[in-house]
């Protein structure tokens, strides 16, 4: 209710009741004397949820999380990595430091580390570091390496959250999808020193069909409480990386559907962690997708997509101000979508050897928003109280 009341007034009324009544299918919790709702948000009170609050308020083209590579290196080879085909590169210590001074600039609130594999890099806290205290800032790890002196520093460095990907509730499978043994016992041990720690820590995985048949998706849930985490992050299977060409990879509605029912159902439910699952939160209903809109994603090489998924280039920040990469993205997001944009783009990037595409190729296949298209609800009403959604 603290949260809502620092909106009264600056949105429309109808905005926040509907905000109030989707709240039921969160499960906000406290940590470390914050608000957490899901790592979809800065947690509250903090100066990054004050910059998320402010560009809300103001209506603004803001990407409200950026994504940053900071490299492609990783220990293992998953088939289904979204950072496939591309470069085989890191930012060298200075680029990364200006690029994330850079995403500051534009009003970012939540940055996240991905790669590859983040612990591989040795200055990893000076980069958390640099990001804060305007910006929320997540760590994306396979659990790699992260021992307690390590979790420790990242701690120190003030890093927001760590999430630790998984694969199954089962070693075996973990292990031979991440084509390594002893993967799974790695990420176990990285859930456990990084809560010793004291850092926000959450598990994610891929929803994909299979999980959804079997009832893996409960059976990995009921881990995830196991190992005392404070969210389970779902995400949808993408046509994209080293799954690129696999349309088959991706969802039916009606799996979407149970991916969102998910969501809900364990939100509604007391104790365990918060779920966290695209097909719910970028679903017509609430947010849509907000890629090259309200989100950004920078890979190791510099080039500049709108998300982690949409291995589509408009430009390097490494060569430009990524300022003038932002507006010029403008004409293709102006506004949010009611679907993935992936949904449209994975039939066209089967071919491609390598990604993300060129911005030349980028720029004539990204499809145009239809001036039609309705918005997301989420939006909708937000964009009641004025002419102009976005500035």
């Amino acid at each position: 209710m603290r949260i809502f009341a620092r909106m009264l007034g600056r949105v429309p009324a109808g905005h926040l009741w509907y905000l109030l009544r989707r709240m039921r299918n969160e499960k906000p919790h406290r940590f470390a004397g914050q608000i957490r709702i899901n790592t979809f948000f800065p947690p509250y009170p903090s100066i990054a949820f004050d910059r998320f609050l402010k560009a809300v308020t103001e209506r603004r083209r803001v990407p409200y999380s950026t994504y940053l590579a900071v490299t492609s290196a990783c220990p293992y080879r998953c088939p289904h990595c979204s950072y496939g085909r591309r470069r085989d590169v890191t930012l060298r210590r200075e680029q990364a430091l200006n690029i994330i001074s850079q995403v500051k600039t534009l009003g970012t609130a939540t940055l996240g580390f991905t790669g590859g594999e983040p612990l591989l890099r040795g200055d990893l806290e000076e980069l958390v570091s640099a990001a804060g205290p305007e910006m929320a800032t997540i760590v994306f790890t396979t659990g790699w390496a992260l021992d307690g002196p390590r979790a420790r520093r990242l701690a120190e460095a003030g890093v927001t959250c760590l999430t630790v990907g998984i694969e199954s509730s089962d070693a075996g499978e973990h292990d031979s999808v991440r084509g390594a043994a002893g993967s799974f016992a790695k990420a176990r041990d990285a859930v456990r020193v990084t809560r010793e720690a004291g850092i926000y820590t959450a598990v994610s995985t891929i929803g994909t069909r299979e999980k959804i048949a079997s009832g893996e998706l409960e059976r990995m849930y009921r881990l995830a409480a196991e190992w005392g985490v404070g969210e389970f992050r779902l995400l949808a299977p993408v046509a994209t990386g080293g799954a690129a060409g696999r349309g088959a990879f991706m969802l039916s509605e009606d799996e979407r559907r149970a991916l969102y029912d998910f969501h809900v159902a364990h939100n509604r439910r007391r104790g365990g962690p918060a779920v966290a699952c695209f097909a719910y939160l970028e679903s017509q209903e609430m947010f849509g997708c907000g890629a090259g809109y309200h989100h950004l994603f920078i890979d190791a090489g510099g080039e500049v997509s709108p998300c982690d998924l949409t291995p589509l280039s408009f430009g390097s920040a490494i060569d430009e101000p990524l300022s003038e990469i932002w507006r010029r993205m403008a004409s293709y997001f102006p506004l949010p979508r009611c679907e993935c944009l992936m949904g449209e783009l994975a039939g066209k990037l089967g071919g491609a050897a390598a990604l993300p595409l060129g911005r030349r190729e980028s720029e004539l296949i990204c499809p145009a928003r239809s001036p039609d298209e309705p918005l997301p609800e989420g939006y909708r009403r937000l964009a009641a109280a004025s002419e102009s959604p976005a500035r």
